[in-house]
């Protein structure tokens, strides 16, 4: 049965007896809800930027109010509009943040290099929906589940990094270093958002960490933790910090602050002294805590830009200064099945999912990076 038992669309002929979507924007909503839920960081990207209560259930997610932090939905009078006419069948970003027609031209270049625009393309041959029938298996929607897993899969990769991600390196983030690696970098010689990097009010705090001391039974990598609570300091003197950051560990970072907090607990018989973060508690985040901030790990998670390879690090995300802005005609946009035209040679039907985004940070200079961290043995 369609949702809210009402139909879109009249019945014509027989390619249309397939009933269309009768509401774009749940489908959107659905897909929005899945990204955040997708990684450890974009859930809490999701809790920072819509509460815990929406991370937590698909219909309050669809009601949430945004919160302004990490995650900011902009509206704009440029859209776009059309299908994407690609072979490819996994996500790709068109033309190096550009159109996805051939038929519409991008504005300036300071527009046309503000935005990612991620597109996930599926095709269905007609003869396969029609001989189908009335099988078990419905065509249309198989390939709608699997556009959506692939989008909020490489959205991840995107914004972390990983070399996963679609067209890395020559139309995606990295192509104009806005993933996190290249926003809180360690060699810091780049242009980010149009600031040279040798402004030094516009550099991120980095500090190399070669020893994590501990050892023993009670493994307490107290040096890593000395270390990083020198820099974390140093950044707290900025006046457009608030205090409040997402620390975003890579794997063995992370296994390294498990055993502090392991050791802590059992010599403290089960009272850790470091404790957790009620609001990640609530939204289901697998976390410690630093100070009063939480320490997740994502296994996309890589080391920052200018870091020796096969060495851990930890990201101090200042969540008042980063947030993914997405545009807002744009935020998982599902435009449906597109029948074949007239003059087709094939008869295909086709579809996109788009999301237009970018990580932005507002101050760089507040946010800082661990790195060079032993690799872990683990």
């Amino acid at each position: 049965m369609a949702e809210s038992n009402t139909f879109v669309g009249v019945t014509s002929t027989f390619r249309d007896t397939y009933q269309k979507r009768t509401s774009q924007d749940k489908f959107s909503k659905s897909v929005q809800w899945a990204a955040y839920q997708k990684s450890p960081f974009l859930m809490a990207c999701g809790v920072e930027g819509f509460g815990v209560e929406a991370m937590k259930d698909l219909q309050a997610f669809g009601s949430a109010k945004p919160t302004g932090r990490m995650v900011r939905v902009d509206s704009g009078v440029y859209a776009l509009r059309g299908i994407v006419q690609a072979t490819t069948g996994t996500s790709f970003h068109t033309g190096r943040m550009g159109s996805m027609t051939a038929q519409l031209n991008e504005g300036g270049a300071e527009w046309g290099y503000s935005w990612h625009q991620l597109n996930r393309a599926e095709y269905i041959p007609v003869t396969d929906v029609e001989d189908n029938g009335n099988g078990l298996i419905d065509i249309m929607v198989e390939k709608e589940e699997r556009m959506k897993m692939d989008i909020v899969r490489d959205f991840s990769y995107a914004v972390l990094g990983s070399s996963s991600a679609p067209d890395y390196g020559v139309m995606g983030p990295s192509a104009v270093y806005h993933d996190i690696p290249n926003l809180i970098s360690v060699t810091q010689t780049r242009t980010i958002g149009q600031i040279a990097a040798t402004n030094t009010y516009w550099q991120n705090g980095v500090k190399a960490i070669t020893s994590i001391g501990g050892g023993g039974n009670m493994d307490r990598p107290i040096t890593l933790r000395r270390s990083w609570k020198k820099i974390h300091n140093d950044q707290m003197k900025f006046a457009e910090g608030d205090g409040k950051y997402l620390f975003l560990a890579t794997q063995g970072a992370w296994q390294y602050y498990d055993r502090l907090m392991y050791a802590d607990m059992v010599e403290s018989k089960n009272a850790a002294v470091f404790g957790t973060v009620d609001k990640y508690d609530a939204a289901g985040i697998e976390h410690y805590a630093f100070g009063t901030n939480p320490v997740i790990w994502d296994p996309n998670t890589q080391v920052p830009y200018g870091a020796t390879a096969s060495t851990e690090a930890i990201y101090g995300i200042n969540t008042a200064n980063f947030y993914l802005a997405i545009r807002g005609e744009q935020n998982f946009n599902f435009s449906g099945w597109e029948k074949p035209r007239v003059h087709d040679q094939y008869k295909t039907l086709n579809a996109a999912l788009t999301v237009r985004y970018t990580p932005m940070l507002l101050s760089r200079r507040v946010h800082y990076v661990n790195y060079n961290i032993p690799a872990c043995a683990d």
